[in-house]
């Protein structure tokens, strides 16, 4: 990298990554320390991928990857370390990318981020990356000035728990005339992609109204804080909002909208623990891929929380239940409906009156199916872990298409 000099001496953090993605031929991203989208360059419009793509459109790198980074102690390392490290989450789609944190004098206003492709970037290439990072965190740093004293960077702050000290967020809190609440919890508006962004300025508009205390950046989600006041609980707010929110939207805003809200808490040291409990609503809801949105608080998720584990964990191992697999073959060759029958049966606590209510049929054939059920597998239906593995089982295959195909390629 022979320019390494005139990169040094420009002070356009947009020029410096046009420069870089014509000398490297890779496309190259530049982010702030919140990981909003600063500056980008490529060769040419097929050298980003799907993820860079979203960040680029919606000014923000997805909430999810932010999390599994700090998941991994990647973002704790970039806090710390000025090498370049290379990364690659295969899980999440986040393929071969080289990234530098940019400092100056010792504070992480940036990082500078370099797509690979197939082609591995040789050593003195990352050498000269780390040289030019402190270079651009001047230029990051003087673009910033210092840490912008607003509530949103304060709601930021504190989602992300970077406050050293109650006594600190208290201090920061009094610097924006936020008044800390003695009772809250967060709520998170998501929208399916950047052509829904709209949504999220009705929400802002909305939460403004209200009074929520929100940060909205720039990638397709608003997160607020609701308090609770002398008439009302945080939970009951919240709730109130979620009916406005949907309510003024149209039906086809609605389906692109998610919505998460967090457990109540008393101390503000658990903004961020409320924050990640309505992210998962959310991410779950989105694995599910419902037609609506049936569930909006954390603490009404349930076995949801675990299913996209255990989808994981028995793909990856191959592990499918074999009672299941015995009565699927059992309705293929015979065009029945024992599965959907043992479905609502274990739904339903084995209930007779009650699932046969349900399936509009008498009891008595209710009992024909499961004795028909019982004699093609072992299943003992008074073993509570038995049963629990089955609805596990069985709420997967009836929520997660891709989980019944990976049943039906199973040759029985």
């Amino acid at each position: 990298m022979e320019t390494t000099q005139k990169i040094m001496r420009m002070t356009d953090v947009h020029d410096i990554v046009d420069q870089l993605s014509v000398i490297l031929q890779r496309a190259v991203i530049i982010e702030d320390k919140n990981f909003e989208l600063v500056a980008y360059s490529s060769p040419d419009e097929l050298s980003f991928d799907s993820l860079q793509q979203k960040t680029i459109l919606t000014k923000r790198c997805p909430l999810f990857v932010i999390e599994r980074l700090k998941k991994e102690g990647i973002v704790a390392q970039l806090q710390h370390d000025d090498r370049a490290l290379r990364i690659d989450i295969e899980e999440i789609a986040f393929y071969k990318r080289i990234v530098v944190s940019l400092r100056f004098e010792g504070k992480l206003y940036g990082y500078l981020w370099v797509y690979e492709t197939d082609t591995t970037l040789a050593d003195s290439f990352l050498e000269k990356l780390q040289q030019i990072a402190p270079h651009l965190g001047n230029l990051m740093h003087k673009r910033h000035h210092d840490v912008e004293r607003d509530q949103q960077t304060l709601i930021w702050r504190l989602m992300n728990n970077e406050f050293l000290s109650e006594a600190e967020i208290h201090r920061e809190a009094k610097a924006v005339s936020y008044e800390l609440p003695d009772e809250f919890t967060t709520i998170v508006i998501s929208v399916r992609n950047a052509s829904y962004l709209s949504i999220l300025g009705k929400t802002k508009d909305v939460f403004q109204r209200e009074h929520i205390a929100y940060y909205l950046g720039k990638g397709t989600e608003i997160v607020g804080i609701v308090h609770s006041d002398e008439q009302q609980q945080s939970v009951s707010k919240a709730i109130e909002l979620k009916k406005q929110l949907i309510n003024m939207l149209s039906e086809e805003e609605q389906q692109a909208l998610f919505i998460g809200i967090g457990n109540e808490y008393t101390s503000i040291e658990h903004v961020r623990k409320s924050y990640l409990e309505a992210l998962e609503v959310i991410e779950t809801m989105v694995f599910l891929k419902l037609d609506e949105q049936e569930i909006f608080f954390f603490h009404e998720l349930g076995m949801y929380r675990y299913i996209k584990l255990m989808y994981k964990k028995n793909v990856s191992e191959q592990y499918r239940n074999k009672n299941i697999l015995a009565i699927m073959e059992k309705d293929v060759q015979h065009n029945s409906e024992l599965l959907f029958t043992l479905w609502s049966y274990i739904k339903n606590d084995c209930k007779v009156g009650q699932t046969a209510e349900q399936l509009f049929i008498h009891p008595n054939t209710l009992s024909y199916r499961i004795k028909q059920i019982q004699e093609i597998t072992t299943i003992d239906f008074s073993d509570v872990h038995e049963k629990t593995e089955l609805y596990a089982h069985l709420l997967m295959l009836e929520l997660v298409p891709d989980y019944k195909k990976f049943y039906q390629k199973q040759s029985i």
